[in-house]
């Protein structure tokens, strides 16, 4: 883990700076700059508000590497609510959980409780739901040593008829075999570059090796193989250049423009988002709700320093 990286986790870890940051972050806005809303209602509301300008949005409740099981569980009861108040507007019930936020920092047996729970709850969504709407659970991927772990629970799920989805990292050089396995399996897959540093032996740790290993893999899940066995496509980046290449690739290859997906996190670089959605593009923000705010806006400046000037330039671009 570079200097960089751990000084933005020491910032996020911080009690006292934690306490500055959240009263600043209140009076200033900066807060609500990219957290959607405190609670599932405004929650709810700014995803209907997000709706209307053809934005969709993906659900995470604020919480990273949770000891509290008293905190797994609120996480699994914030969803609970979420989720049919989503479907009730008629909004795509698309639900991101980490396994270190739902019990698995306590063991197999506690993780299985909490994500059987919400799992069934949105396959039973998932039968009722209108065509239009997309509903699904999608994994996040956390530190190198989940990974065997977390594509275990996706594939559990996915046999046991969840419409359940996963998350890659680029950085790592495994992810080309797991998303030949996931191209196979017809899954659906959001990349993304990866927010921890992993050592050189099992990663790319240069900006332009991952770059260029993400673009690799974005063609892998363009190709005419990953369209055939019903793959579904989505790309999570925030930088004009890396998303451009992309979406002419897409074209090239044949790709309709409703058959994959951008993702971006809520309130960073709205103008590409107002661009995206005007070419006619699929875009869905990665929206957390909840107070635990300041641990989670760090560390995504953690993952890449480019963050912090996103998000600060983001504010003068509403």
């Amino acid at each position: 883990m570079g200097f960089w990286q751990k000084s933005m986790i020491a910032v996020a870890c911080s009690k006292p700076l934690r306490s500055l940051g959240e009263a600043i972050g209140r009076k200033t806005g900066l807060a609500a700059q990219f957290v959607s809303a405190n609670d599932g209602i405004g929650h709810v509301s700014r995803a209907n508000a997000l709706a209307a300008q053809g934005i969709r949005i993906s659900s995470f409740y604020l919480g990273e590497y949770v000891e509290d099981i008293t905190q797994v569980r609120e996480t699994v009861d914030q969803l609970g609510f979420v989720m049919p108040s989503l479907d009730m507007s008629g909004l795509d019930v698309h639900v991101s959980i980490d396994p270190s936020q739902l019990g698995y920092m306590q063991g197999e047996a506690v993780l299985t409780k909490h994500v059987d729970e919400i799992a069934n709850k949105i396959r039973d969504i998932a039968a009722q739901a209108s065509s239009s709407q997309t509903i699904r659970l999608m994994i996040d991927m956390e530190d190198f040593d989940m990974v065997d772990d977390t594509l275990a629970l996706h594939h559990r799920l996915a046999t046991a008829g969840v419409p359940v989805a996963q998350t890659l990292q680029a950085r790592l050089h495994r992810t080309e075999s797991d998303l030949n396995d996931m191209i196979a399996r017809g899954a659906m897959v959001r990349l993304v570059k990866g927010a921890m540093a992993p050592p050189a032996s099992v990663s790319f740790t240069e900006r332009d090796q991952i770059d260029a290993n993400y673009l690799k893999l974005a063609g892998m899940m363009l190709s005419e193989t990953a369209r055939q066995s019903g793959f579904f496509p989505v790309f999570g980046s925030h930088h004009r250049d890396l998303v451009l290449k992309i979406a002419t690739l897409a074209d090239d290859n044949g790709w309709a423009r409703d058959q994959f997906e951008f993702e971006m996190l809520y309130g960073v670089n709205q103008p590409l988002q107002r661009e995206l959605v005007a070419a006619g593009y699929r875009l869905r923000l990665y929206a957390p709700f909840g107070k635990d705010w300041w641990a989670y806006a760090w560390r995504r400046v953690g993952e890449n320093p480019r963050n912090l000037s996103l998000l600060m330039k983001s504010g003068l671009n509403r």
